[in-house]
């Protein structure tokens, strides 16, 4: 049987990774990071959740088609609307992403800095 070593961190490397000793200022980091990962995640269902919908009324609006052109017509439209939400969605996420990196340094900065 082979025996598992595990390496003990010790507290001096992890002051040199940057991260606090202070278990008040660890929480703080904590839930400033949820609540930006909530905003992104909450986003990102929102937009599924209306696609989703849309996609799934597709069908009914296709099965109603009296001919090839609106049918047409309607594939059109799905997708340059489809293509413009999501092009939408990204620029919002980016938004998102670029705001948490900006808060990052306020999030992890270390007590007494």
């Amino acid at each position: 049987m082979t025996e598992k070593s595990e390496k003990s961190t010790s507290w001096g490397e992890l002051q040199a990774l940057g991260v606090p000793f202070d278990v008040e200022a660890m929480a703080g980091m904590n839930q400033k990071f949820y609540k930006l990962m909530m905003t992104c995640n909450e986003e990102l269902m929102t937009f599924g959740r209306n696609r989703l919908k849309q996609d799934m009324d597709m069908p009914q609006k296709l099965a109603s088609c009296k001919t090839p052109q609106e049918m047409m017509d309607v594939c059109l439209a799905f997708y340059q609307t489809a293509f413009k939400q999501y092009s939408d969605e990204a620029g919002e996420l980016t938004k998102i992403c670029s705001d948490m990196s900006a808060e990052a340094q306020e999030i992890y900065k270390l007590p007494g800095d």
